[in-house]
């Protein structure tokens, strides 16, 4: 379900709000809230001065899960996302600090609070649900969609109930670089993302922003009954997050691959008691769908094969027009994730819960999970490498931007590199990519995340990374929930601690040996030779990174065209044309990133319907 709230504070306090800034908000919800307009309830409060008010949409059937707005002691609320136990809400509604309340509160959420004289909004842990903000010099605005966030504070400045977009160039070079944001930026001027586990809220018409600090790691455990404890808790944490899914009245709809964190999952609801089904999109020969596929065999659980659309010869696959894809991310995502993701298309909301291992990495790391080497100095190289990737597409002025974003964070990796990529996954790659990706399932679907509730984070991160990093922690988290699914092998490379298990400098940091019944089967001698038709360390074809001559020109054609946002959307402050020019078509990450943005830049989110082109059809590999 997707649930889009705003709340809105005069700056004088007892000062009615701007006429303007209400209308614009609720002409804008078109735009800014990607679902049909018949399937829209909308819900409004405001205070008895007029100073401040709470406005709320969804497309959830009437009667699904909370009311659009509760309420209690004087004061209304509006969430996003879910909570672990729905009656937190009243505790929520008069918590004296919202945004420490909702980061100890189990589920996966954003709140928005008003009352007589105040708003406040806050977010979790992982911020997966968001909270944007701006200010004006007469309004403070906040609200889960940037686009509306900004289109309510450019009606104050404006006076205009349809006022236009202005864009923040600068903050683009992110998106251009990596697909999204490493920043608390967005595409909209004077719009920024609160940050995790934080709180805005306007007093008498002041503003407060409080920033919790995320929990830090506790000592390795130098026994085995110490780290059994450690892995006991990650273990309750997650059953307690999927213990109201207990009462679903259709099973859970889990998207399951080769890889370790959907089969955590898996072993997750099994071990729970929860009905659920599974699912894996691929070719037959994916080692994504064959490993997928022995793990529901072994866990009695039902699976299916999603095949990819093919032409009637069969020789190619048919695949949306990548101005459709850009259409589609734009409005879904506002324009913060690439078009390179295969973001699904809207239709009427269904309730059954479904699950997928995206954020699984939290409990691997963070960015942690694919660092070869943990080293201090290899730590800091790959920070330098995520703030500087693809900086040659770049001018100098966006280059200055992305290492301006990097210095706070090559600080933190002189002091702790493990922990600073694990929190710089959580801060961004969960806080900023993850929510636009989830912004466009909750569109028609009911997502449920255990590996991103509030209480899980909290615990995994209370967990030493580097441990976290070996895998062990989850292949015996797996193992306590589902024992028949160690023999089975992951996707990829083999488990981390199996690999690295002679590297004395690693283990002598983590100060334990792995008892012997933690190693995975795999590394001992199979019990009988079954035969092997792939490579659990393959990659599947992808045609999205496969050059393919009709696919480059008309995305070049998009980013350097008379309409391209190089020449008509004021890109060229950002990208030096030139570097796109000679950019090759091996980087095609890059090209869908510059598409994406051109076709954001240049279509401005006129029409919330979809152009009508004609999918392209690309060649398959023999």
């Amino acid at each position: 379900m997707l649930r889009v709230h705003l709340v809105v504070a005069a700056k004088r306090a007892g000062a009615p709000l701007p006429p303007a800034v209400l209308d614009a908000a609720r002409e804008a919800i078109t735009r800014a809230f990607p679902v049909p307009a018949e399937a829209v309830t909308a819900r409004e409060w405001r205070s008895a001065a007029g100073d401040t008010a709470l406005l709320s949409w969804s497309n959830e059937p009437e009667g699904h899960g909370l009311p659009i707005v509760c309420s209690s002691g004087g004061r209304v609320a509006g969430l996003t996302g879910h909570l672990a136990e729905p009656g937190e809400v009243d505790r929520l509604l008069g918590a004296p600090r919202l945004g420490e309340a909702a980061a100890r509160t189990g589920g996966v959420f954003s709140v928005f609070r008003a009352g007589e004289g105040e708003v406040s909004a806050a977010t979790g842990l992982t911020r997966a649900c968001p909270v944007f903000y701006a200010e004006t010099p007469e309004v403070h605005v906040a609200g889960s969609r940037a686009l509306l966030v900004h289109l309510a504070a450019r009606a104050a400045e404006t006076g205009s109930s349809r006022p236009e977009i202005v864009w923040n160039l600068p903050a683009m070079e992110s998106m251009l670089r990596v697909g999204y944001f490493l920043s608390d930026e967005t595409p909209f001027l004077g719009v920024a993302a609160l940050r995790p586990a934080s709180e805005i809220s306007v007093t008498g018409g002041r503003r407060t922003i409080t920033v919790s600090p995320l929990p830090g790691p506790r000592e390795v455990p130098t026994s085995r009954r110490g780290m059994r404890a450690q892995i006991d808790e990650l273990a309750d944490a997650l059953l307690a997050a999927v213990r109201p899914l207990r009462n679903t009245p259709e099973p859970v709809r889990l998207s399951l691959t080769g890889g370790r964190d959907s089969r955590l999952l898996a072993a997750l609801l099994y071990k729970a008691g929860i009905p659920f089904v599974t699912a894996t999109s691929g070719h037959d020969d994916n080692p994504d769908v064959v490993l997928a596929a022995r793990v529901a065999e072994a866990l009695r659980v039902e699976h299916r094969v999603v095949r990819p659309k093919r032409s009637k010869s069969g020789t190619e696959l048919v695949v949306p027009h990548p101005r459709v894809r850009g259409h589609n991310v734009l409005f879904a995502c506002e324009g913060m994730l690439s078009a390179y993701e295969n973001v699904p298309g809207g239709g009427p909301y269904d309730p059954t819960p479904r699950m997928s291992g995206h954020g699984g990495e939290i409990l691997r790391g963070g960015f942690l999970q694919n660092q070869g080497d943990p080293d201090p100095k290899a730590i800091r190289r790959r920070v330098n490498s995520l703030f500087g990737k693809n900086a040659d597409l770049l001018t100098e002025e966006a280059r200055e931007h992305a290492r301006a974003l990097a210095a706070p964070w090559q600080e933190r990796c002189r002091e702790d590199g493990a922990g600073a990529l694990d929190h710089l996954y959580l801060t961004y790659r969960v806080g900023r990519w993850h929510a636009a990706s989830r912004a466009s399932l909750l569109r028609a679907q009911n997502p449920i995340p255990p590996f991103l509730d509030n209480l899980v984070v909290r615990t995994a991160l209370s967990i030493d990374p580097l441990w976290r990093r070996s895998e062990a922690v989850i292949h015996d988290v797996i193992g306590a929930f589902a024992p028949q699914l160690r023999d089975i092998p992951v996707e990829g490379t083999p488990w981390r601690f199996t690999a690295e298990s002679s590297d004395r400098t690693l283990m002598d940091r983590l100060r334990l040996r792995l008892p012997r019944r933690a190693r995975p089967a795999e590394t001992a001698a199979p019990k009988a030779a079954a035969p092997r038709t792939f490579d659990p360390a393959s990659k599947p074809w992808n045609w999205r990174t496969t050059p393919s001559p009709e696919l480059t020109d008309r995305m070049y054609a998009g980013i350097v065209g008379p309409r391209g946002a190089l020449t008509a959307g004021g890109l060229a402050r950002v990208v030096d044309e030139d570097g796109v020019t000679r950019l090759p078509e091996s980087r095609m990450d890059a090209f869908w990133h510059l598409y994406t943005v051109s076709v954001m830049l240049t279509d401005a989110f006129a029409d919330p319907v979809a152009p009508d082109l004609p999918p392209l059809h690309i060649p398959l590999p023999a």
